[in-house]
């Protein structure tokens, strides 16, 4: 591809923005709190001579994860991370870091839009190894930890092979700075979460290394395809590499635009003379849901999702739009007609709607992944986040169930969730509307 255009490209991955309050997320479910803080990692060939590989840990932590405090007129938190590498049950190597985080303002406190990567490199020799990572609290003494296993064998093959995938979220040039991130001529974030289309960008970008083996190959040829979870092969392409090293880094953006949401796989595959596989390497990803992707694949789920706040009439203006520029002038037709603000860039109702939508899937997603349409899911979509929730999950006499407050308007509602079944799917108890009359 391009070099200069690829220096040019900077890219951090944006994710749905939020002013949900830090008392939300504390109650919320274990498995939502602990997607805040994610690990990944990658192998490369070592450029020490003494080592077999370049381990790279990653690490993201969202705002979400933290437990702030108020300090004067701000917020703080503090957080100590530290990667521990064993093998045969002792200590390898490891790495602390502590770290003071300080926001300006409540809303930044649980923020899905507020996070930090980094990323850690160890040079490790062939064998196998456990990692152990972990978030820790020293104010609130807390911790969570995130543990993988690593393999390392020996790159000296006879044929040319291939590193692991680094999935990237975000590059720029890396000339004139020195960075952990620093590949060559490139600084690349990694993509922690694996998650592709949140931003205005439709683009997948990864990184890899080719070796080029003793038997000294000119020429490479590398196979990419994307692999959907249900739809199989979407995508496949060929390129060829000329080997002008030892080591030859590639670093690919490829347009995700017209490929539907959902689970992939990427599968990276060398192949030599007559086409035979030589070397393959796999990655999973997911490209996520947007309007867009709904109006193009699952127009039915963008009206109901829709239906949560439109009216009748407002609703039968939206079915029946067969082709995708009458769904997608129908859909726009609906959010102007909702616009506060006519004329300017920004359309707040319909940004904060999916908003709430994003964080009802991310929250109270349930066996299929429609967090949205969920009891839970729906009120917070009408109303946002509740200004009281007091949550019982284990009682000795009752199914756990949660109590949803708003206050907002000079108007009281409260909703009761009851967990029936015990699992994790809260219903809504009657009167559905929140209307209970104060005792």
């Amino acid at each position: 591809m391009n070099k200069q255009k690829t220096l040019l490209i900077i890219l951090f991955c944006t994710l749905c923005a939020t002013t949900v309050s830090s008392q939300f997320f504390k109650v919320a479910e274990n498995s939502t709190i602990k997607s805040y803080f994610s690990v990944d990692y990658a192998l490369f060939k070592s450029e020490v001579t003494d080592k077999t590989a370049r381990l790279e840990v990653y690490y993201q932590i969202f705002n979400a994860a933290l437990n702030f405090e108020k300090v004067d007129k701000k917020y703080e938190a503090e957080y100590e991370i530290t990667v521990d590498i064993f093998r045969n049950k002792k200590r390898y190597d490891n790495y602390k870091f502590n770290q003071t985080v300080r926001v300006e303002n409540k809303s930044k406190v649980s923020s899905r839009a507020d996070y930090r990567t980094n990323q850690v490199n160890f040079f490790v020799e062939e064998g196998k190894y456990e990692v152990i990572v972990r978030l820790y609290d020293p104010v609130h003494n807390k911790e969570r930890t995130e543990k993988f296993k690593v393999k390392v064998k020996k790159y000296k093959h006879k044929k040319p092979s291939v590193s692991e995938i680094e999935l990237v979220q975000g590059v720029a040039s890396a000339i004139d700075s020195i960075s952990v991130f620093n590949k060559g001529e490139l600084r690349l974030i990694p993509s922690v979460r694996h998650k592709f289309g949140l931003s205005g960008k439709q683009s997948l970008y990864f990184y890899i290394e080719l070796y080029q083996g003793k038997e000294k190959y000119k020429d490479i040829r590398v196979e990419t395809v994307l692999r959907h979870e249900s739809k199989g092969m979407l995508y496949r392409d060929s390129l060829t590499t000329t080997f002008n090293n030892d080591t030859e880094r590639q670093f690919r953006e490829l347009s995700i635009d017209e490929l539907r949401p959902g689970k992939y796989e990427l599968i990276i595959t060398l192949r030599g003379d007559r086409n035979k596989k030589i070397a393959t390497r796999y990655k999973d990803f997911e490209i996520v849901w947007t309007p867009k992707a709904l109006i193009k694949y699952d127009y039915k789920i963008l009206v109901h999702q829709i239906e949560i706040i439109a009216s009748h009439e407002e609703i039968e203006l939206l079915k029946d739009k067969e082709t995708y520029e009458e769904r997608l002038a129908a859909f726009n037709v609906f959010w102007e007609s909702q616009d506060p603000t006519p004329g300017t860039f920004e359309n707040e109702t319909k940004n904060e709607f999916y908003r709430r939508v994003a964080i009802a899937n991310h929250n109270f997603d349930y066996m299929f992944g429609n967090g949205w349409n969920t009891d839970r899911g729906r009120i917070y979509i009408m109303y946002g986040e509740p200004d009281q929730l007091d949550d019982y999950p284990v009682l000795t006499d009752q199914r756990p169930y949660q109590e949803w407050y708003y206050y907002q308007n000079s108007k009281y509602l409260k909703f009761v969730f009851v967990d029936q079944n015990e699992d994790g799917d809260y219903r809504l108890v009657y009167p559905y509307d929140g209307l209970y009359r104060r005792e």
